[in-house]
């Protein structure tokens, strides 16, 4: 398998177990660090933004462009995603603490990215 492949099908799996994970029904996460699911939720979107600008998807791995367009589809999908955890039935919360926490992550993950690619170009 191509390394291009592995990065596609990396981030595919990823944002698979993310969208499970928010949207398990009851989910409760407690590792004795307070508030440890604002730490899951930045953890998991920096990841998940780092791995969609490293798959490709958006244009060459982990170009400018990817970055540019990344960031903003990484916030759109969180808010989206932290929405959507409010459907009944799911026994989950709809926060602006987990957004934020996403949002957090987003920006981790993009400026990553950012910091590699001033280092390479300079």
């Amino acid at each position: 398998m191509s390394f291009d492949r592995v990065c596609k099908a990396g981030f595919v799996a990823w944002a698979l177990l993310l969208f499970t994970l928010t949207h398990w029904p009851n989910l409760q996460v407690d590792a004795g660090i307070p508030r440890t699911d604002l730490w899951a939720h930045a953890i998991g979107y920096g990841v998940w933004t780092f791995l969609l600008i490293a798959s490709g998807f958006l244009g060459a791995r982990g170009s400018w462009k990817s970055v540019g367009l990344g960031m903003p589809l990484a916030l759109l999908y969180a808010g989206l995603d932290e929405a959507s955890q409010g459907i009944p039935g799911l026994g989950r919360f709809v926060t602006w603490e987990d957004f934020a926490a996403n949002s957090i992550g987003v920006w981790i993950g993009a400026s990553a990215w950012v910091v590699w690619l001033a280092i390479r170009d300079h």
